[in-house]
This record gives structure tokens, sequence and C-alpha cells, in this order.
């Protein structure tokens, strides 16, 4: 639903928003549409479908369930996350963990993870698309092939979870803080420090689209864990998570620990002495 029929955050948002507000009562799927897509907008025609499309993404996420044409919300009305934590903790379980949901959306993200490097990610959709078919799936092109339109679909999904940032020439930086911060506590699963072979390992188990993790390797098939060597865009939320007092980054001068020297890991003469982790430490556990 996020590529094929691409839904945008704002309409997945505004659907969450509008079922909150009707509490535990169950609305029609068509009133429910009409609602969010009524005839008298400009541009609506008879195909027009994206309010369907919204409500299918929102059953696809665990949000919603349809019985007998009725929508309703499978979450209690006292849940306090903002609707957009809902949805992105949503992500996190349906989409980011998996690809039974997205096909692509996951696989895609690894893929773009591990190529980051200078100038790699100047490319047009159909390149990415060309690519990441040949190094993926060995030029054997899948039934639901990857595209440009995909691309450009999840450009804008991967920017809302969480996972990066686009650069004043519209390039994608892939930086996952926002994903490392939401799952933080389960990585540490009540821990307060963890050296670097333990973080590295929990963060493969528990966001198996990052570095080391099931849907990782299976994107990049010559990534090589004995290397110890961490992806820039990991590197970089590491170090920008320490810096903002969520962990704290362990790096003797003479560590042989995880490497992440890509980000250029500035020398902050306490903890950081090096680009090589021997220990994480959870600062804030509470986000």
């Amino acid at each position: 639903m996020f590529t094929d029929n691409p839904v945008i955050p704002t309409r997945l948002e505004t659907l969450i928003d509008l079922l909150r507000g009707l509490g535990s009562r169950k609305v029609s799927r068509a009133a429910l549409c009409q609602l969010l897509q009524p005839e008298g907008l400009p541009g609506v025609t008879a195909s027009s479908n994206q309010a369907n499309d919204t409500v299918k993404a929102a059953m696809e996420l665990g949000l919603v369930e349809d019985s007998q044409g009725r929508i309703k919300l499978l979450f209690g009305a006292n849940d306090n996350r903002t609707t957009r934590r809902i949805i992105l903790d949503a992500l996190d379980i349906r989409v980011l963990s998996s690809t039974e949901v997205e096909d692509y959306f996951a696989l895609f993200y690894s893929y773009l993870l591990y190529t980051d490097e200078p100038g790699a990610t100047i490319k047009s959709g159909d390149e990415w698309a060309r690519d990441f078919e040949r190094d993926v799936f060995g030029g054997q092109r899948p039934n639901n092939p990857f595209n440009n339109d995909k691309y450009r679909a999840l450009r804008r999904w991967m920017r809302y979870a969480g996972l990066g940032w686009h650069d004043s020439e519209d390039v994608f930086q892939p930086n996952p803080y926002e994903r490392l911060l939401r799952r933080l506590p389960a990585i540490f699963a009540n821990k307060k420090k963890l050296t670097g072979e333990a973080f590295m390992a929990s963060l493969a188990s528990d966001c198996p689209e990052l570095d080391g993790g099931s849907i990782f390797k299976r994107a990049n098939r010559q990534y090589d864990p004995k290397s110890k060597t961490c992806t820039l865009g990991l590197s970089h939320a590491l170090i920008d998570l320490h810096f903002d007092g969520v962990i704290r980054l362990h790096c003797a001068q003479d560590s042989r620990g995880w490497n992440i020297e890509s980000a250029e890991p500035p020398n902050d003469g306490k903890t950081i002495q090096s680009g090589r982790i021997d220990l994480i430490e959870l600062v804030k556990d509470k986000y």
C-alpha cells in the first residue's frame, strides 16, 4: 500500500484522527471514504480511490478492522500516544521488521543504507530500480518489479519513518536516528550497558533492516559481519544519539570494536577517543 497504491502520511494520520474522534463507535466504510474524499473536492473523479487505499493501508498496519463494512480502531481510546507515534510503531512492527505487508520498503532501505557512499545516492529512480533489481535479485525481474514510481513513493515514507533526510539537492541521506530512538528500550532490554558486539547483535534482531539483520543481509549478500564495520548511516545515527545525550559511546584509543570511522566521529575528550565502539551506554530510556 505504500508503493503500488501510494498512500501519503497526512492522509493516514487524518483517517486515524477522525476515527479517534469517534471513540469506540464504528463507522461504515462508505461513509468514512466520503468524509475523507468528498465528491465536491477539486480533481475527484469516479476513479479516485485515495480514501479507500488509505483505509486499506490502516488495515494492513493493524490499526483498524473492517467488520461487515464498518470500520473500527484496533487500539484503545485511552491510548495516550500521538497519532504519528501510533503509525510509526505500526510501521516498525509490520513494515520495517518484515516484508509481508510491503515487499520493498525495508528491503530497499537496507540496500540503500549499505550502498550509501559519497555520490552513490545521486541516482534517478530508474537507475535505483535497475541497480536494485540487478544486485538483490540477480537481474531476475520479480512479478511485481521495483520501479521509479515505487522509489518515489518510498522516499516520502522513509523520511516519515525517521530513516533519513533529504539534503538541499533532494538526495536522500540514510540516517536511522528516529528508528533507533524508538527501539533503544527494546534493544537494551532493561540493561544500561551493552558491549559493541552485544549491541549490534540485539540491533540486528530488533531492526532486521539495519546492519546485520535478516532483511539487511538479504538485500546485501556481499555484507561481511566479520569486518565489524557499521554503515555510514548507522554510524551517523549512533554519533548523533551520543551527542544528543541519548546514548554514550565508549570508544577507547586502542579499541578493536565495531568501526564507525566512516562518519568521522569527533574526539569529545571523554569517551570517544577513536572510531571503534567498545561499549554503548543507554542514558535516556524514555522518549
